[in-house]
């Protein structure tokens, strides 16, 4: 696996994410356990346009930042440390649980340490 890889699939994966946001609230507050609010979906619908649109950014990002693509790779896995933290805080105040709560721990944990790697090692 190399950077650009990398960058493919975290963009397929964070823009599914987004997708699901957008079309499915129902499913991301059912199977966390929470009532949703008329905010709630209205957040989630902005959640899911900004994690398309981040995803879109890192698909493109292969073809567009050339030498700086190992500098893209680092802001990706912080993006991915910062996700992994926010999980691990709403899991430690009660409002994330269950296995949505350890999917996202675990993709961020995986994807940011190989953001981090890749881009340390990437040519």
């Amino acid at each position: 696996m190399n950077l650009s890889l990398l960058c493919r699939i975290n963009g397929v994966w964070v823009m599914l994410n987004g997708i699901s946001a957008i079309l499915m609230p129902d499913m991301w507050f059912n199977m966390a356990g929470l009532e949703a609010s008329t905010a709630a979906y209205a957040a989630a619908g902005g959640l899911g346009v900004a994690a398309f649109s981040l995803g879109l950014i890192s698909w493109r990002t292969v073809d567009i930042a050339g030498d700086a693509i190992k500098s893209y790779g680092m802001l990706f896995g912080i993006a991915h440390g910062l996700f992994l933290l926010l999980a691990l805080y709403q899991m430690v105040t009660g409002l994330f649980a269950g296995p949505p709560a350890y999917m996202q721990i675990v993709t961020s944990l995986i994807l940011a340490l190989a953001f981090f790697y890749y881009s340390r090692k990437s040519e």
